[in-house]
């Protein structure tokens, strides 16, 4: 395995007016599953269930569609060709289940303009009794991805995706009630659901399945500290402006946490906010270091004197299994140190 971990990833700066601050970039991701990532050459076969067919060829789509740093990550089988390369060849199959269907009336009252004087001119609104039709229906998907050598299934989840529908019309009529199923598969749900709520519901599932089964390029955030644990520090006003700031010029605070650092060298807040800017800045290593320093420095600030402070430990962690996702995606991509692109993955 590739010991090569740093990635080119273009630091965005910026920072939402109600999120933690720090500086946004971009990053490359695995995907969940690296069995179903390393599976690059697939094809799809039938899905058993409601709308199976029609969710089958939204699946193919979804492979083909797929792209990681800009380029096709999947390549759709050909079964009947020649090539006997050493290629790692899967099929997608799986079931489909409604699981949850729901249908009620009910009727609201609402005021309605009755007479016009003209166009967008109402001369007078009443109050009209409408009847409501409410559809709500819950799916449920699991994909298997067989290996086409030994017919082992390489990947298997359940994805739910739900959808629904009302109407309310002063033209309709009937006596108020609903109708309630409860799904079991091919069951008395799947009779009832109309067709066009199950393949909404049915699109749900297929973007957290693209996660799972591909990398992907994604903006993750470098959070900054916003609380100094050092009292020595949350005096000093410079970091109270290094947080205000990092609104607007969040590099232009990493000056200042650097700055601070020679002050202050064993605040965890500081080092914290230093690896911070690394990690924006693609220096994944120096950020790791910088991180596990902070880590341990926050250790006798806590309320235990023995474990590190949340925060501190939540990036490193983050930061240590992105660069193991790059690890991972070197081994099945076989390309290291591969330049980040511009834009989201589809």
């Amino acid at each position: 395995m590739r010991k090569t971990i740093f990635a080119s990833a273009i630091a965005l700066a910026s920072v939402a007016a109600c999120a933690t601050p720090g500086i946004d970039y971009e990053a490359r991701l695995m995907a969940s599953s690296p069995d179903a990532a390393a599976t690059r050459n697939v094809a799809v076969d039938r899905f058993h269930g409601p709308a199976g067919r029609w969710y089958a060829d939204r699946f193919e789509a979804m492979l083909a569609n797929t792209t990681f740093d800009g380029q096709p990550w999947f390549q759709l089988a050909d079964y009947n060709s020649s090539d006997t390369s050493d290629v790692r060849t899967g099929t997608y199959t799986g079931d489909i289940d409604v699981v949850d269907y729901s249908w009620n009336e009910y009727y609201r009252t609402v005021k309605k303009c009755v007479e016009w004087d003209g166009l967008f001119d109402c001369e007078r609104r009443e109050e009209v009794e409408e009847l409501c039709v409410s559809e709500r229906v819950e799916v449920s998907v699991t994909p298997r991805l067989i290996d086409a050598d030994t017919g082992q299934v390489i990947f298997s989840n359940t994805y739910h995706g739900d959808a629904g529908y009302e109407n309310c019309s002063e033209s309709h009529y009937g006596h108020g009630g609903g109708r309630h199923h409860r799904g079991g598969l091919f069951g008395i749900s799947s009779l009832n659901a109309p067709a066009n709520l199950i393949r909404s519901a049915l699109s749900d599932t297929l973007r957290p399945i693209r996660v799972d089964i591909a990398p992907r390029n994604a903006t993750v955030r470098a959070t900054f500290v916003t609380e100094a644990s050092d009292p020595r520090v949350a005096a000093d006003p410079r970091f109270e402006q290094a947080v205000k700031a990092a609104s607007k010029d969040p590099f232009g605070s990493c000056n200042t946490w650097t700055a601070m650092a020679e002050t202050y060298p064993e605040a965890p807040a500081v080092i914290h906010n230093m690896g911070a800017c690394a990690e924006a800045s693609s220096d994944f290593a120096a950020a790791q270091g910088l991180y596990a320093k902070s880590a341990e420095l926050s250790v006798k600030y806590s309320s235990d004197g023995i474990t590190a402070g949340k925060p501190f430990l939540r990036a490193l962690r983050k930061l240590s299994d992105q660069r193991y996702d790059l690890e991972l995606i070197d081994e099945v991509s076989g390309v290291s140190d591969q330049p980040a692109v511009e834009g989201a993955d589809s």
